[in-house]
Order: structure tokens, then C-alpha cells, then sequence
């Protein structure tokens, strides 16, 4: 493998490192809002912005 190579392995690597990381967050905000947190605190304990938090709620309200 030749130093090209390895740089396009590595990136895609880390693309993938980092989607993971985002689904984890994803799942834990699923998670927090079915304990009932408010949206302020899944936003704080997962990192995610409020837009994501309030649409994940939003989902989860059309399938209850």
C-alpha cells in the first residue's frame, strides 16, 4: 500500500469512526427523551444541537 493508499484508507476509516459516534448519540437522545429529559438536557448530555433533539421528539410523538 503506498502512501495514497493509506491516506484514503485512513479518512474513510475515521468517516466511519465519526458516523458511528453520531448514531451513539443519535441512541442516546432516543434514550433521554424516552426518560422524559427535557429537550434542554438531552441537547447537554448529548452534544447534539436542539434541532436534531427537538426532531427526534417529533419522531418519536408520531410513534406513540
Amino acid at each position: 500500500m503506498n502512501i495514497r493508499e493509506t491516506d484514503i484508507y485512513e479518512e474513510g476509516r475515521n468517516d466511519g469512526v465519526a458516523q458511528g459516534a453520531e448514531q451513539a448519540k443519535i441512541e442516546t437522545a432516543r434514550n433521554l427523551l424516552n426518560m422524559n429529559l427535557s429537550l434542554e438536557q438531552v441537547v447537554q448530555g448529548t452534544g447534539l444541537s436542539l434541532e436534531i433533539v427537538e426532531q427526534l421528539a417529533k419522531e418519536q410523538e408520531s410513534q406513540d
